[in-house]
């Protein structure tokens, strides 16, 4: 097994990888809901007016969106605002 040089808190980046450290890394959570996420490109306009909406209504983009698709005739489940409670 190789052993790692011992790492001194003043080195730098640059002096760590040289000495064959690997870089530091961050893991994200995972979301607590297994539903998969989905993104699409709108004009500004359109999402400046969901957002002004989701605000006056004290809820989320999302729920707006959800509510409109089951309005629409989709069906649609959990319609809940999954933002964190102040």
């Amino acid at each position: 097994m190789k052993k790692l040089p011992s790492i001194n808190k003043t080195t730098n980046i640059v002096e760590q990888l040289k000495a064959g450290l690997p870089p530091a890394s961050v893991s994200r959570p995972r979301s607590v809901t297994s539903e998969p996420s989905f993104q699409i490109q709108m004009p500004v306009d359109l999402l400046k007016q969901l957002k002004r909406d989701a605000l006056e209504q004290e809820t989320s983009v999302r729920v707006i969106v959800l509510q409109a698709l089951q309005k629409a005739g989709y069906k649609v489940d959990d319609i809940s605002d999954r933002r964190r409670a102040k």
